[in-house]
């Protein structure tokens, strides 16, 4: 067997195994099984408007965060996930409680979230809006 055929299968055995263990998955993987149920939702920052004016609405927007999910006793991280450019994510989890650690992707101060409980029924997506504060007043 040439050298580059034996590379070539060990690059798709790889990407096999981590697909596997789910590390492909750029919305985060839950507990085996749990695809029936977890957590879905958007990660927005208010509009950062200083004065809102009927005539000139000041909408909140999506933004795109990193998210942690952590759950348990003692609380461990269960699952990551990245929301996207229109702030969405879906994350299958197992019924229970989880708290998001949203984290703001820029590095700067603002926008900044608090940490958001969910409780996960069986057979079900929550659906939850994770609020970023933009700082401005």
């Amino acid at each position: 067997m040439n050298s580059h055929l034996r590379t070539a299968l060990a690059v798709l055995a790889l990407a096999a195994a981590l697909s596997a263990a789910g590390c492909g998955d750029s919305h985060g993987a839950g507990s085996p099984g749990a695809s029936d149920s977890g957590i879905n939702g958007r990660t927005m920052v208010d509009g950062g408007c200083p004065v809102v004016r009927e005539q000139s609405p000041c909408p909140d927007r999506p933004l795109s965060a990193r998210l942690t999910f952590t759950g348990g006793d003692p609380e461990r991280t269960v699952a990551e996930t990245t929301s996207d450019a229109l702030g969405h994510f879906r994350v299958s989890l197992p019924p229970g409680t989880y708290i998001i650690r949203p984290t703001n992707l820029t590095g700067a101060v603002t926008p900044i979230a608090q940490p958001v409980s969910v409780t996960v029924t069986s057979g079900r997506f929550t659906t939850v809006v994770v609020p970023f504060d933009s700082g401005i007043r």
